[in-house]
Parts: structure tokens; C-alpha cells; sequence
């Protein structure tokens, strides 16, 4: 397959050339840029040393900052700014519904992920979230049948909760919820000589199974906390318990408004601060995005560079270096084999480092771990990377625009050129009108002009070939009557009937020739014709029943059918002396071809917007390959007879068509024999 290429597309190609520019600047650039990185990594390194060293000594002076006690494991309660409402529901629209926090399930005294924990005939399992007042706590059980507290039978086996809670005095708080049915509970402080309850939260019956949505006060419950949920199954109570002993309480780790507020003292720009402990539960964040919203010059920096950022992601980040994830998944770092090492990620549309230090609280490592995306490097080659390609494809867009120009008004004038002289020249090779030649004084303007004299001298040659046949017709007929009447004279004589054979030879030539002559001129004659053809308004199935019937008497050896509707509108505008006279042609066509015996069918149909006639005939086939040519002058497709065939009949039907606005088409029938010949008259001319 040969593809084009315009002269536009050609010029374009050329012209991107100029993109190995950009392309230099940005090599250069990312070379800056890749030093720059070097040293924000160096600068990050130093800046977490001292962090690290001031986050040691201000959590040593305040342990209680930090919950240390770690031995029998934690729970773990992420940090929550709204106040939830506690009404046992936990789906959609719920308060529970945006806060990343585990579930932690009673009985397993492990941590573990709950979509790994195998489902068992009763289970329970809860989860935490804390803000600086009230720790929230959601407790979910599998289907069960519930046993309420009967006040008349406090003897009676029944469900309940049992907690233990701690702070950071080291007060030991016990709580207990006897629910009496499916709604607000209160919990009574089971650890005071004087016994005090509180309203705790919702107790609720929902789609076979508990929902009990619960709160504490944080200030009774900020170190440890423990669970010791009963259910009464199978006529036996079980218990359901955060560790196998008395003491049930565990580690309560959550994250701290007092640690967030103290990372946010090293906030810069691109720069996320997490702090771990030593179970990699995240008591503190940094978010480099809140970073952002609170410096109020980044706005307009990123606003500045955002072409920077959309380059910097497809010129400087490396496939070779590892896709960025998310570190923490429900509160806890996912990948603890990243701490202790300074690793650069890939992320769009900029790179991220992760650098961590160890910080030693009381005897105990927590981990202070910094990402920091490379916004900084970025925006500090940003003016130079700008300005570079500013400039660059300022450049490239004024050479671009001008060769587009320039090629676009050569194409324009090419189009022009060739639309002109496609215009001039109609399909039978005749000159309707040479346009005018091109003033410019180019090459395509020397190629106008020559294509101008071309056409001026093809349109005097076209015309001296359509007049060669007239001529030659009215040059030829005087001799061939001299010989004609030579002849006439001859056979008066008396002859041997040797050379009266000769003479009747020469006289069958002289009969051949003037038939030709006649057949040379007859197409110009029928071409000036045309400007006197009188136009009627004639009932087409009416002439062609007189046709149909003229025929029977001229070929009598031959049968003619005519099928149309009697009832149908055939009227139509045309000029009939023409139009008889191309169907004598397509007659005189079928007869030379047709089986005497097989007839030859006319069929006429109205179609709305034109009359279609069908001839249809049993002769030979047309030969494929010279169906296209058989309207063409001078194409014959007879055999070789004793009658002279120039091939001018059917082209004399296609000029008639052409006169009349209608199509004519020639096909073979399927079989073995058979041809076609098809004509639409349109209606409306």
C-alpha cells in the first residue's frame, strides 16, 4: 500500500527536527535536577537528626504522651475531629463510615486482619476511634439470640459487657452494661465503693445480630483498655474476652492531637511526617498535603509551574525505580522493612523519598519516618526549565507556524490548479472552458502556464479530431460516387462473367465505404442535433406499445414483450424523435445478438423520482473487461460481419442519456446467457 504524503505533512515532518532542541534543554535540566535531589536528600537527612533529637527529649520529659507499655499488645484507635452520634449503626452514612480504623476481634489475642480471621458458630469483634475527650468504641457480634437483663431475676444467665480501663495515672476503672432490651444503655463504674452509672451509648438488635455503640471518657481510659463480652449461647454463658486472664486490659495506642500539633512544627512543603512505635501504629502524622493548604504561597506556585509539573513526570522520573504506595493501611505501616533506609519511589507526576530515623522513648524505639516528594528540586529548577522552554517553543511555534503557512498556501495553490483543469476537461475529453494561468513567478506559477498551453492545444486537437469525421465524410463522398456511377456504368456492359465477378466485388466495397462515411458523421450531426430537440410531455407506455408493435413488423424473425401497469402514471418530459432514436440503437443491438427464438423483454417501472426501462435479451454474454468501455466511441464488441460495426451505436445511446439527464448501464444476467441494458429517465427534468 503506497502512502501520501501532502506537502503540509512533509513540511511538519521537517520541522519536528527542531524538537531535538526542547529535548537538549531538558537533558540538561534533568541533570540539574537529579543534583538538586542529591542535595534535598542530604538537606532532609540533617533536618530529621534534629528532629529526631528534639521529639526524644520532649516525649522523655511527657512519657504520657505515648503509651509504652506494649507487652501483651495494643489496640488501636485513630483520631476522629467530629463528635459521633451513638445510635448503634455502623453502615452507610454513618459515623463510622469515613474513619480508617481496624477491627479487632475477641478471643484472638494477636493482632491479625480481620478478612484473614476464619469464621466461627459466634464471634465478636470491635473497633476504636478517639478524639481528645471520649474514646468511641463499635462492638458487632455474629447471628445469636438475645438474652436481656431481667431486674426480677438479676440470677438469671443474660447477656453483658464487662470492661476494664486504665489511664495514664495508672487508675484502674471498671465498667458494666446490663442491657434490659434493644436500645440506650448505661454503664455502671463497678471499681468505686459508691456506684455511679452513666449514659454509655446504644445497645441495639439489628438483623439478628448486636450493634452496641459505646463511649468512655478518654481522660479514664487513655493507656489501656480491656473487654469482657458474655453472650448467653446454647443455654451456656461465654465468654468473650481481650486476653485469657482477669486482667483483660490491653495497650490502647491511638493517635494524638498533642503529637500532630508537634510534627507540625517541621511542615514544609511536599514533606509527610509519620511517627510509629515500636509496633508500628501511628500515634502522630504530618500530612504534606495539610502542608500545603497552609502555606499560602503554594497556591500560587503550583499555579506558576504547572507545565513543570506535567513535564517533570514524562522527562525526569525513572521507570527503574519502585511505584509509590500508600504506607499506612488502617493505622499501621504495612511494610516495616522500608524503616531504617532511604528509598526513592515514582509517583505522577513527582518522585518521592522515604527516610527514616529510630528515637528512643524511655527505653522504647519509636520511628519517626519522613516522605518527601521532590516539589522542592522541582520548583527550584522550575524558573530556569520555564524560561528554557519559553523560549525554546516560542521558537519552534513561530518556524512551524510559518512553514505551515508557506505550505498550506502551496497546497491551496495546487488544489486551485488541479480543481481548475479537472473542471476544464468533462469525461469525453472535451475542453469546456481553459482557465486562467497563474501570475506568480514561481515554479508553480511556469507550471500554470504550461498546463494552460497544454490545454489550449489538447482543446484545438479534440476539436480537429471531431471534425476529421465530417470532413473526411464530405471530402469521400464526391469519389465514391464518381465511383459509385463508374461502376453502375460498367455493369451496363456486356461482361465476361470473369470480370462481372469483379465488378460486383467493387461494388459491395463502394456500398461498405459510403456506409461507413454515413456512420463517421452521424454522431456529430446527432450532437448538433441537440440544440434544435423539441421537449413534449408524452405518455411513455403509450410510445412504447407503438415502438414495441413497429418493431414486430420491422424484426419480424423476432419476438418483443412489453410489461408495465396499466394503471401507472408514465408521463414524462423528453424529446421523443431522441429518445426513439436511442431505442432503435439498443433494438438494433439486441436483434444482431438474440435467439430468434428467446423474445426480447421491455419492462417499465415508475420509481418515484425516475422511469425505469429494462431491455433485456438471451444473447452471449458481454465480455467482463469491456463492460465499462461499451458506451465509449469507437468500441464495438460484434463479431466480425459483411455490415461495418465502428462501435458508434451505443455511444450514440450514451449521448442521448447524457442530453436527457438520465443513466444508462449495461450488465450480464446470471446463467450462462443474457445481458441487460437499464435506463432511468428522471421525472423531474
Amino acid at each position: 500500500m503506497r502512502i501520501h504524503f501532502s506537502l503540509k505533512t512533509q513540511l511538519l515532518l521537517v520541522a519536528s527536527l527542531m524538537l531535538l532542541l526542547p529535548w537538549a534543554g531538558c537533558q540538561s535540566v534533568g541533570i540539574l535536577e537529579s543534583s538538586l535531589r542529591q542535595s534535598h536528600s542530604q538537606l532532609l537527612d540533617i533536618q530529621m537528626s534534629a528532629a529526631v533529637q528534639q521529639l526524644e527529649n520532649q516525649l522523655n520529659k511527657s512519657p504520657q504522651s505515648v503509651n509504652l507499655n506494649h507487652g501483651q499488645g495494643s489496640y488501636y484507635a485513630p483520631l476522629t475531629d467530629s463528635k459521633m452520634l451513638l445510635d448503634g449503626f455502623d453502615g452507610i452514612e454513618s459515623d463510622w463510615e469515613n474513619i480508617t480504623t481496624p477491627w479487632f476481634q475477641l478471643n484472638r489475642y494477636h493482632y491479625v486482619d480481620n478478612s484473614t480471621v476464619e469464621a466461627s458458630p459466634l464471634t465478636a469483634k470491635f473497633k476504636l476511634a478517639a478524639n481528645n475527650d471520649l474514646l468511641y468504641i463499635l462492638i458487632q457480634t455474629s447471628a445469636l439470640t438475645p438474652h436481656y437483663f431481667n431486674p426480677t431475676q438479676p440470677q438469671q444467665a443474660a447477656d453483658q459487657l464487662n470492661m476494664r480501663s486504665i489511664n495514664s495515672t495508672g487508675l484502674i476503672t471498671t465498667w458494666q452494661i446490663n442491657p434490659q432490651g434493644s436500645g440506650r444503655v448505661e454503664m455502671q463504674n463497678t471499681s468505686q465503693n459508691i456506684k455511679t452509672s452513666r449514659d454509655a451509648g446504644t445497645w441495639l438488635w439489628r438483623n439478628g445480630h448486636y450493634n452496641i455503640e459505646i463511649a468512655l471518657p478518654i481522660s479514664l481510659a487513655s493507656s489501656a483498655i480491656g473487654f469482657d463480652l458474655v453472650l448467653n449461647h446454647q443455654q451456656t454463658n461465654q465468654h468473650f474476652k481481650s486476653k485469657p486472664t482477669s486482667t483483660y486490659e490491653r495497650s490502647l495506642v491511638r493517635e494524638k492531637t498533642m503529637l500532630n500539633q508537634q510534627l507540625s512544627h517541621y511542615m514544609q512543603p511536599g514533606l509527610s511526617l509519620y511517627l510509629l512505635n515500636s509496633q508500628y501504629w501511628l500515634v502522630g502524622k504530618l500530612d504534606a498535603e495539610q502542608a500545603i493548604d497552609d502555606d499560602p504561597d503554594s497556591t500560587d506556585i503550583q499555579a506558576q509551574s504547572w507545565l513543570t509539573h506535567t513535564l517533570y513526570n514524562k522527562l525526569f522520573t525513572s521507570n527503574s525505580l519502585p511505584y509509590w504506595r500508600e504506607p499506612t493501611r488502617l493505622g499501621r505501616w504495612l511494610l516495616p522493612q522500608q524503616l531504617e533506609q532511604t528509598t526513592w519511589y515514582q509517583d505522577s507526576p513527582i518522585n518521592k523519598q522515604l527516610h527514616s530515623k529510630t528515637l528512643i522513648v524511655n527505653g522504647q524505639p519509636f520511628y519517626l519516618v519522613a516522605v518527601q516528594d521532590s516539589r522542592q528540586s522541582l520548583l527550584s529548577a522550575s524558573a530556569a526549565l520555564n524560561q528554557l522552554l519559553v523560549f525554546l517553543f516560542t521558537i519552534i511555534a513561530v518556524i512551524v507556524t510559518g512553514l505551515f503557512t508557506f505550505a498550506s498556501s502551496l497546497s491551496w495553490r495546487i488544489v486551485k490548479m488541479k480543481q481548475n483543469y479537472r473542471n476544464a476537461i468533462d469525461s469525453d475529453g472535451k475542453i469546456m472552458a481553459v482557465p486562467d494561468a497563474s501570475k506568480w513567478p514561481d515554479e508553480l506559477g511556469d507550471l500554470s502556464r504550461v498546463m494552460q498551453q497544454l490545454t489550449v492545444n489538447q482543446g484545438k486537437y479534440t476539436d480537429y479530431l471531431a471534425s476529421l469525421a465530417d470532413k473526411l465524410s464530405h471530402e469521400l463522398k464526391t469519389p465514391v460516387a464518381v465511383i459509385r456511377t463508374s461502376l453502375e456504368n460498367l455493369e451496363l456492359s456486356n461482361l465476361d462473367p470473369e470480370a462481372t465477378k469483379y465488378l460486383t466485388r467493387a461494388m459491395q466495397g463502394t456500398n461498405r465505404l459510403s456506409q461507413t462515411l454515413n456512420a463517421l458523421s452521424e454522431a456529430n450531426k446527432l450532437e448538433q442535433s441537440f440544440e434544435y430537440a423539441q421537449w413534449q410531455v408524452v405518455p411513455f407506455d403509450d410510445m412504447l406499445v407503438e415502438l414495441t408493435d413497429a418493431y414486430r413488423q420491422i424484426y419480424s424473425s423476432h419476438q418483443f414483450q412489453l410489461e408495465y401497469d396499466p394503471q401507472g402514471d408514465y408521463t414524462i418530459n423528453l424529446a421523443p424523435e431522441l429518445i426513439v432514436q436511442l431505442l432503435d440503437k439498443l433494438i438494433s443491438n439486441a436483434v444482431d445478438y438474440a435467439p430468434v427464438d428467446q423474445p426480447i423483454c421491455f419492462k417499465l417501472t415508475n420509481q418515484n423520482e425516475h422511469l425505469r426501462l429494462t431491455i433485456e435479451n438471451q444473447g452471449p454474454h458481454f465480455s467482463s473487461d469491456n463492460i465499462p468501455q461499451l458506451f465509449d466511441s469507437m468500441v464495438s464488441n460484434r463479431r466480425q460481419s459483411d455490415t461495418p460495426h465502428l462501435g458508434l451505436g451505443l455511444h450514440i445511446v450514451k449521448l442521448i442519456s447524457d442530453f436527457h439527464h438520465a443513466k444508462i448501464s449495461a450488465a450480464n444476467l446470471p446463467g450462462k446467457k443474457g445481458v441487460i441494458f437499464e435506463l432511468l429517465l428522471p421525472l423531474g427534468k
